[in-house]
């Protein structure tokens, strides 16, 4: 009996020892963590409240309220690919975050233990969060997105969100693009958080995407940031065709 015990206890602590060592959530210190932010390598994520966010954040974070109804499904809209640095005010409410994470097949996301609390005391650099603006494009229903479409014989087709910071990081490069190609190609941005039918439709599960349609036939789509040169030939190389 006794030694049964035993193996049945050891065997506890293996499986224990094997769901954390394959656990996607890592905690870190605040020098840890910025020297992973640094790096450049992930996605910078605030789940505080906007009244929180108001009195400065990480720079570059993108910003996602773990309160609003519809965090789960605007969280799986981020790039599940890619490590996602995520923090709040004290630890408890990222790490409430990263579970949810794990649970929607995150790879890798790292937790800031005691939150920005901990940058702060470290006296590390925030930024001053802008007010949220209006949505970059009202709601549109999806046979009038396909009817769009069909009226150009090219359309690039910028998939973002409000609250996602690589979308605003792009968002000056698409507004250039749609001067550029004025009367060769149509520029579209579409917010997922407004369309959600249409996001769903085209298999947005990351933003910012970028899809390329060619007489309303995807023919293109890439997922992430991407320089302006790159979608300039990808569009360029169809003109010419």
């Amino acid at each position: 009996m006794h030694s049964f015990l035993s193996r049945f206890i050891i065997t506890l602590l293996i499986v224990a020892m094997t769901a954390f060592a394959d656990s996607p959530i890592e905690d870190l210190s605040v020098n840890e963590f910025k020297a992973l932010v640094d790096s450049g390598e992930g996605i910078l994520l605030d789940v505080r409240t906007p009244e929180e966010v108001a009195q400065g954040k990480i720079p570059g974070a993108s910003v996602l309220n773990i309160y609003d109804e519809n965090f789960e499904r605007k969280l799986n809209f981020m790039q599940k690919d890619k490590p996602i640095y995520v923090y709040c005010r004290s630890g408890g409410r990222s790490s409430q975050a990263a579970r949810t994470m794990s649970k929607n097949g995150f790879n890798k996301v790292y937790n800031l233990l005691g939150g920005i609390g901990t940058w702060n005391k470290a006296e590390l650099p925030l930024e001053k969060a802008k007010s949220v603006s209006k949505k970059i494009t009202p709601s549109i229903s999806s046979k009038d997105f396909v009817k769009t479409l069909s009226q150009s014989r090219l359309a690039l087709v910028d998939f973002q969100t409000q609250w996602c910071a690589p979308c605003k990081q792009m968002e000056p490069i698409i507004d250039a693009m749609g001067k550029e190609f004025k009367g060769k190609a149509a520029i579209l941005k579409i917010d997922v958080d407004a369309n959600p039918e249409i996001a769903d439709q085209y298999e947005v599960q990351g933003v910012p995407m970028f899809v390329l349609f060619v007489k309303g036939e995807e023919k293109w789509r890439h997922s992430g940031t991407i320089s302006r040169e790159a979608l300039e030939e990808i569009i360029n190389r169809e003109i010419n065709d």
